[in-house]
């Protein structure tokens, strides 16, 4: 028996369907947050049970509630992303692993050293064979540049800006859409013609 589940089960699957106004939202948020708090190791355990349940779908209520107390909990993100990337790497269906990302959100301006943990480990991301969580780390890094306790900056810019000549289309793809939000593509960097073609041809790539 999942204790998480049979607590929170039908809440969470309420807020889902939107039937969980703000108010309660907020009081499913804070009382999920009181019960990881006062059974660390046992909630750890219980999660990882059910964290890529597709009908639950806790991980983003979950990510939420912790990101409210990341004193305690932000070694927690730290192991996350690790085991998410390595899931996905391991998975036949990894873009829908890698799609658990986004919920980094939640901490990325947070200035607290764990977050430099998880820009270092995006960052080592950017060398993986594996282009799904390779455009995740472009997608992602770009995000934490403006947090004060991110440091080598331009090291994180100069590495996403290599991405743009990278063998495979989809990762330069991302480097250059990432890159020209916060307008750092070199100097008169254009996006190849044959880029935009397989753009158009394959749809948008991944991205978070």
């Amino acid at each position: 028996m999942n204790c998480f589940v049979v607590i929170f089960g039908e809440r969470i699957k309420k807020f889902w369907d939107e039937k969980l106004g703000p108010d309660d939202t907020r009081w499913l948020l804070d009382d999920i947050l009181l019960y990881a708090n006062a059974n660390v190791a046992t909630f750890k355990e219980e999660i990882a049970e059910i964290q890529y349940d597709k009908k639950l779908q806790p991980l983003p209520l979950i990510f939420e509630a912790l990101a409210a107390d990341t004193d305690n909990w932000g070694h927690f993100f730290v192991s996350m992303l690790d085991a998410i990337l390595d899931r996905a790497k391991k998975s036949d269906k990894p873009q829908e692993i890698a799609d658990h990302l986004i919920e980094f959100a939640f901490i990325e301006n947070q200035p607290k050293p764990f977050v430099q943990q998880i820009a270092a480990r995006l960052y080592k991301e950017l060398y993986s064979d594996n282009v799904v969580t390779k455009c995740a780390a472009i997608s992602m890094l770009p995000n934490y540049l403006h947090n004060p306790i991110v440091k080598d900056k331009n090291l994180i810019i100069r590495e996403l800006q290599t991405k743009l000549i990278n063998p495979h289309w989809r990762v330069r793809y991302t480097a250059y859409m990432m890159l020209k939000r916060l307008k750092l593509l070199p100097n008169g960097f254009k996006l190849p013609v044959v880029d935009a073609a397989l753009r158009i041809y394959y749809g948008r790539p991944y991205t978070m």
